[in-house]
């Protein structure tokens, strides 16, 4: 891993060079204040230190940028505290809703509606702030979203956040607070997307809400809401599950939250993957593609031809997205296969090709009317991340 520091954020490249369009965006997990900025903070230091504990997404750098890296992402991280300058709020406190909280881009409160800055805290000062720490750092952002799009066509912002078991006193104390909190928007967050992420989770027994007790995930303003190729999740992790929240020290069960984190991560960079693939079923008289969300007029006509509306292409090839050996795949591959011509009117062979990414395409098989549950179990039961 290797890294660009500039004074307020660290850009966390992969050892070997991007070779997925994701980006973790890590903005809360610095509990550090300098002294340029301390001194407009009039809490003394004992109180600082308390809000800093109960304001910090402690380690959430530690569990999540190692994930992205690892994947071939990039991770993006705040290097100053969040009661220094927020950079997921807007700029503007006429356009960001919890400036009325005194929790805009520049905080003026604290978590208990105490002063954080002085009275009277000047325009001239907030507009420093604004340009030293807050806009290079949305600048810089945006350009690395810009570098996705422009290697891959594609962009997964993950938002990496935790929050506290129990509400702070500008929070609203009648949300749900489960174990992890899925933040969505309905422009940038694909469904699948989010469903993949929930299952994941339940796998291994932790509670999932969705925009419970915080909603939305970041997009640089650039980006949000006109550009699809962006897609954004918000993953909050509860605290209470890898750290002490008196202190913000990390507690023994630390590595079990960052594995269950490192596996979500995965989900989410295997989904973008699936829906930026090229499915194709062979035919005598020529390949057909098949892309999510693209309307396929050879494949209405197929339809029509053998008189039903239903299809599932499908693979038996490398299991929870782990490349297997030729002989685990090719047998399993012939199962569903003898499975798949029980079942549809016509199946033809195929493969799926990656737009990202190194992975080899996967011999797959497109089945004409085969059921989406008859598909989803099928897709459980070979061990398939998902099916199209």
């Amino acid at each position: 891993m290797s890294s660009g520091r500039t004074s307020n954020f660290e850009i966390l490249q992969p050892q070997g060079g991007m070779t997925s369009p994701l980006l973790c965006h890590l903005p809360h997990s610095a509990a550090t204040v300098p002294a340029r900025w301390r001194r407009e903070i009039v809490l003394d230091d004992a109180a600082l230190q308390n809000e800093l504990v109960a304001m910090t997404d402690h380690h959430t750098d530690a569990l999540f940028a190692a994930a992205c890296t690892e994947a071939g992402g990039v991770a993006f991280v705040n290097r100053v505290s969040r009661l220094v300058c927020d950079p997921e709020r807007f700029e503007s406190d006429e356009l960001e809703e919890m400036s009325k909280k005194g929790m805009g881009a520049v905080y003026t409160l604290t978590s208990e509606g105490q002063p954080l800055r002085p009275p009277g805290y000047s325009a001239q000062s907030r507009e420093a702030v604004l340009a030293e720490l807050f806009r290079p750092y949305a600048k810089a952002l945006e350009q690395q979203v810009d570098a996705q799009l422009e290697r891959f066509g594609r962009c997964l912002l993950v938002d990496g956040h935790s929050f506290p078991s129990r509400p702070l006193p500008y929070e609203d104390a009648s949300l749900e607070r489960p174990d992890l909190c899925l933040g969505v928007d309905p422009f940038h967050t694909p469904p699948s997307l989010v469903d993949a992420l929930e299952r994941a989770a339940q796998r291994i027994g932790w509670q999932v809400a969705v925009n419970s007790p915080f909603a939305g995930s970041y997009v640089p303003t650039k980006h949000f809401g006109v550009d699809a190729r962006v897609s954004s999740v918000m993953i909050e992790v509860n605290r209470r599950l890898y750290l002490d929240e008196g202190t913000g020290e990390r507690l023994d069960r630390f590595s079990e939250a960052r594995e269950v984190v490192a596996n979500l991560v995965d989900k989410a960079i295997l989904f973008e993957a699936f829906r930026n693939t090229t499915f194709v079923a062979f035919r005598p008289e020529g390949d057909l593609p098949i892309r999510v969300g693209a309307r396929c007029a050879e494949l209405d006509h197929m339809l029509e031809t053998a008189a039903t509306h239903d299809w599932a292409f499908i693979t038996a090839f490398n299991p929870d997205g782990r490349a297997g050996s030729d002989s685990k795949n090719l047998a399993a591959q012939e199962n569903l296969s003898r499975e798949l011509s029980e079942l549809a009117a016509l199946v033809l062979p195929g493969e799926g090709r990656g737009d990202i990414g190194d992975w080899p395409p996967e011999p797959s098989l497109l089945g004409l009317g085969v059921s989406e549950a008859v598909a989803a179990d099928l897709g459980r039961r070979y061990g398939q991340a998902a099916v199209v």
